[in-house]
């Protein structure tokens, strides 16, 4: 049986997703309130955004290093890349310099 058989109608992906999307009803959504305890494993119906952001400036949670990896090519333990440090970001403060 090939393309031409009564019993099969063969149709491209495109047109086999817009069949199905034309006939397809999603069920209505159902939302209910719970107590935040009874949350846990249910989806939100609505995003949760904040008021206001805290705190109300960008920070990192960890303290760390920012580098260039070109500057540490080929470095390992035998053979380690030496990095100055530029300068320091205090937190709750704007960078004051740039590392090119």
């Amino acid at each position: 049986m090939g393309e031409g058989s009564p019993f099969i109608e063969v149709l491209t992906p495109q047109e086999a997703k817009g069949r199905f999307f034309a006939a397809w009803q999603p069920p209505p959504v159902k939302t209910e309130k719970v107590a935040l305890f009874e949350a846990l494993g249910r989806v939100l119906a609505a995003d949760v955004v904040a008021g206001e952001d805290l705190p109300p400036f960008a920070r990192s949670t960890v303290d760390g290093y920012a580098l260039r990896a070109a500057d540490t090519f080929g470095a390992g333990e035998g053979l380690p890349a030496y990095l100055s440090v530029a300068g320091e970001v205090v937190i709750g403060q704007a960078p004051r310099l740039q590392i090119g």
